[in-house]
């Protein structure tokens, strides 16, 4: 993919990350619980989970998150060292541990999501 391609989807990941931030702390602050340590609570924490909206917000969150701090650590890497090998390495690398980063994250909103 070119570099300009990725700079845009990473604003848009920026943009969308403000957004579901934004949201995933207004409601933990004010739509629907007292204050802000009584909304980690685990038990309101699994129902969270388990209900369709919080738990695509917090799906969203962690793509949005995902590929924006990946993207940042993969142009710290390039501007580290430079040569087609390292620059193939670093891209595939980052690749891999997004994919981990976000199977493990989706994995785990299935599993509470789903009381497993």
């Amino acid at each position: 993919m070119r570099e300009s391609t990725l700079q845009l989807v990473n604003y848009v990941m920026i943009a969308v990350l403000l957004l579901t931030v934004l949201l995933h702390l207004a409601s933990h602050g004010f739509f629907g619980f007292v204050d802000y340590r009584g909304s980690l609570v685990y038990s309101d924490v699994v129902t969270r989970y388990r209900q369709v909206v919080p738990a695509l917000l917090l799906t969203v969150l962690l793509i949005s998150a995902s590929f924006h701090g990946l993207y940042g650590l993969r142009n710290i890497l390039l501007e580290f060292r430079s040569g087609p090998v390292w620059d193939k390495a670093v891209s595939y690398g980052v690749l891999a541990a997004g994919i981990v980063l976000v199977g493990w994250g989706l994995r785990t909103v299935a599993l509470t999501a789903t009381g497993g």
